[in-house]
């Protein structure tokens, strides 16, 4: 929404960021910052948009969400912390910036296990060394192999 200075020309917009959500706005003071977990791309807007899942906003007045960090997601919308952050779980890995669900969470594959919550690459699934296995995917660690039986093999 625009502003008008002393009537003495073409209104101004409040600027991105920023919103005003009455007619007849005299000066830019009353362009109102968004609110945490808010944001407006835009100039000239009469109210702001709420953050999506998988980003947040921490501070006022802002015209973008920060997207969540690699290695878990974030759920909620309208978030104003990064704390809303879930970590993807032990046995798996996530890769991309900005994820709302914990599908993202990339699983390791078996031969390979990670121990580490929050992992931002597949780097952490570590294979198996001779004498253990992971037989599954998503493993937290690799067992040692049962009696009477052995796996002379990485991974």
């Amino acid at each position: 929404a625009p502003f008008c200075e002393g009537g003495t020309g073409p209104p101004e917009p409040c600027p991105a960021g920023r919103y005003s959500p009455v007619i007849g706005a005299p000066r830019e003071e009353f362009c109102i910052p968004c609110a945490p977990g808010q944001y407006q791309p835009l100039a000239g807007q009469s109210d702001c948009l709420t953050c999506p899942a998988g980003s947040f906003s921490p501070d006022v007045g802002l015209s973008a969400c920060d997207p969540c960090p690699r290695g878990g997601y974030c759920e909620e919308a309208g978030a104003a912390t990064r704390m809303v952050w879930e970590p993807c779980p032990a046995g798996s890995f996530n890769p991309s910036d900005g994820s709302n669900s914990s599908a993202a969470c990339e699983t390791c594959p078996a031969g390979t296990a990670s121990a580490m919550r929050g992992a931002g690459s597949s780097d952490t699934c570590a294979p198996c060394r001779p004498g253990t296995v992971a037989a599954e995917e998503r493993s937290e660690i690799c067992e040692p192999c049962a009696q009477g039986y052995y796996q002379n093999a990485v991974g």
